[in-house]
């Protein structure tokens, strides 16, 4: 990007007519510096080139002139712009069409789910100790029921 600017503070001295700029990358950089002799070079020799002689200056402008009327005339736009617009269109359709075209959200079941979800949480403190401690109880009975059963096997093996 340096490089650039360099370059372009050099041709735009040249432009002007002035001395190059005191830059230290010009001399660091041998690229800048290549750059810099080159386009003094070409600022010289496109200053010393005489003028076009009339006749010369003629001969290219009948050219011009000759080759702007050969110009074939323009073709209508309209079909490219229609088959534009056709296309934009469609493709407007093609990716906002389900955005647009949404099933509607059943409004009922939603709101009976929030009216249901209300109510347990009322009712929370009493019921949540007994749910979280049922399946607990319920080894423990079973736990107990083991050890009775083992003790009893253990009772009926003995005289």
């Amino acid at each position: 990007m340096k490089s650039w600017l360099t370059k372009f503070r050099i041709s735009a001295a040249l432009d002007a007519g002035k001395p190059l700029p005191d830059l230290p990358n010009i001399a660091a950089d041998p690229e800048l510096e290549r750059f810099a002799r080159r386009t003094e070079a070409l600022g010289r020799a496109l200053r010393n080139v005489p003028p076009a002689a009339p006749s010369q200056h003629e001969s290219i402008m009948r050219a011009v002139r000759a080759a702007a009327r050969r110009e074939s005339p323009r073709r209508a736009l309209a079909p490219s712009w229609l088959a534009a617009a056709a296309a934009i269109a469609t493709l407007a359709v093609i990716c906002l069409w389900p955005g647009i075209h949404r099933p509607a959200l059943p409004v009922g079941p939603s709101l009976g789910q929030a009216v249901q979800v209300l109510e347990m949480s009322e009712q929370m403190p009493h019921t949540m100790p007994k749910m979280v401690m049922a399946p607990l109880s319920d080894e423990w009975a079973r736990l107990d029921r083991n050890v009775q059963d083992t003790t009893q096997v253990l009772l009926a093996s003995f005289p």
